[in-house]
Parts: structure tokens; sequence; C-alpha cells
């Protein structure tokens, strides 16, 4: 019986032990990630004004009636659609093209994958300098191939507004594809080769392996992949940022500038917290959707 209770004693004694350790953590946490969303949801529902705090007011919905009826975020929230709905799925496609050709190759595929994965290295800031060179009217590189080839008025790749939304969509493909074409080629190396070869003597041409062996076998990395690009997509701003300034006319005016055009430069943080909670909402909706659909195909995450 002492023996017992000893043994309670010190798992006791033990549990505080590690409650105490992780104490600081998580109070951490509650102040660097808990405070801040709680605030901006509290900033969501009052007309807050910075230098007479004390005016501020309880206002319930207004704010975000007021965003739902600004037609600049209608347009941001049109151009966003617009941005993910295009660049997530040619950079999939892209990405799954270039996986099935690598592994294609018999020598040299880690110097391939290493040269294609390099703009990940670069700052989206410093990548959007470096592409709005390349777009340049006048001395740009792209314009100046096109004139070689005889096409004597180029595109005004970000002064068009009916174009410069696409030319920032083209740098953000290029731009992260590679992470699409990562994810698929460690999924393809996970594919048995006695399948594939199976599956070659049993008559199914390349459009059959790739319909009824491959792409059920990379489903789940797919669905992953699109969660995850499909969130940083959704909130871009370096790269638009950088490259527009959400110009032309707002042409190219995407939520995340939005909402810092609305909160740090117009002061109207009520209506900042709004859009922000907004943009929150619609990715926790897009992300609940994808999760249930992995857990469907049967994927833990």
């Amino acid at each position: 019986m002492k023996a017992l209770t000893t043994d309670l004693m010190n798992k006791a004694s033990s549990s505080a032990f590690g409650a105490v350790i992780i104490l600081p953590g998580v109070l951490l946490l509650l102040l660097v990630q808990l405070y801040p969303l709680l605030y901006s949801l509290f900033l969501s529902f009052h007309d807050y004004r910075l230098l007479r705090p004390e005016l501020t007011e309880f206002v319930w919905l207004k704010n975000y009636i007021d965003i739902f009826s600004d037609e600049e975020f209608l347009n941001a929230l049109s151009n966003t659609a617009i941005y993910v709905g295009l660049a997530i799925p040619i950079e999939l496609m892209i990405g799954f093209a270039l996986a099935l050709a690598i592994e294609k190759i018999t020598r040299g595929k880690n110097l391939i994958r290493a040269l294609l994965i390099v703009p990940q290295f670069m700052a989206p800031i410093a990548m959007g300098f470096v592409w709005r060179f390349l777009y340049n009217d006048e001395f740009g590189l792209i314009n100046f191939m096109l004139r070689e080839i005889g096409i004597e008025r180029p595109p005004l790749w970000l002064a068009d507004p009916d174009i410069a939304l696409y030319s920032c969509i083209i740098v953000e493909i290029w731009a992260t594809v590679p992470i699409f074409m990562l994810l698929l080629s460690a999924g393809m190396a996970s594919i048995s080769s006695e399948l594939i070869d199976a599956a070659k003597i049993d008559g199914a041409n390349a459009i059959h392996r790739v319909r009824f062996i491959i792409l059920p076998h990379l489903k789940p990395i797919i669905l992953v992949a699109l969660l995850i690009r499909g969130m940083d997509a959704f909130r871009v701003f370096d790269v638009v940022y950088s490259l527009t300034g959400g110009g032309p006319a707002l042409s190219t005016d995407v939520l995340s500038l939005y909402l810092y055009r609305t909160a740090m430069l117009d002061r109207q943080f009520g209506d900042g917290a709004s859009a922000a909670w907004i943009m929150m909402i619609m990715m926790l909706i897009a992300s609940y959707v994808l999760i249930r659909t992995m857990y469907r195909e049967g994927i833990k995450t």
C-alpha cells in the first residue's frame, strides 16, 4: 500500500512538473496568437478612433455591411478569386507534367530538380522587382524579344488594366510550380515500379497508366498541395504589391492589399478587421471542404 501511495505521489509530482514546464509556452502562445485574434474581432464590431480611443463606439454589424457594400472590396474579392482560380490549377498541371517528365529521365534528375526550385530561393519582393524589369515596356527583355520577332506593339504587361492581373498570375505560377513538382515527384517515387511494369505487360498505354495508377496514388498528395497552395495564394500580397501595388485602376487589387490599404493607410481599423475576419472565414470554409475530402479519401491529417 505504501509503495502504491509513493508511486501515485511520484506520478502526480511528475505531472505537476510537466505542467509547470509547458505553462510559459502556453501563455506565450495565447499572448501572441489568441489575443491579437480576439482583439481584431473586437475591432470588427467597433468604430475605432486611433487618436481618440475614448470615442470608440460599438456598431454591431455595420462594418461588415459596409465592407460588402464597398465596390473596392468586391473588386478585390473578384480579383482574388480569379487569381486563385487560375494560378492553382495551372500550377498543378505544369507541376504534374514536369514531375512526369523528370521521372522518365535516367540521369541528372536531382540537378534538374535543383535548377527548377531556384525561384523558391528568391524573396517575393525581389522576385516582383525582377519581373517588373522583365515586363518593362521600353527596355524589358520580354517586349524586346517580341519586337525582335515582328510584334511592333507588344502588350503593356503591368500598365494595361485588362491584362495586368494575368501578368501577376504568370509570376505566381513561375514561382510556385516547383512546389507542386517536388511534391508530385516524391509521390511518384513511392509508386512501385513492379506495378507500372505489370500495367505495361497488360497493355496499358501511358495515358491509362497515368489515369488508373499514377493519379489515384497521387490524389492524397494533390489534395494536401491544393490546401497549402490555395491558402497561400488566397492571401497573396508581396508579389502583387511589388509588381503593381494594386494598380492600374485597382485592376490587380487583391484582398490582402485591400486590407492593408484600409487598415494601415486609411486608418479604418474596424473595416480592416472586418475584412480580415471575412478572409479568415473564407479560408476556413475552403480548408474544411478540402480536409473533409481528405478524410473521405482516408488521409489522416
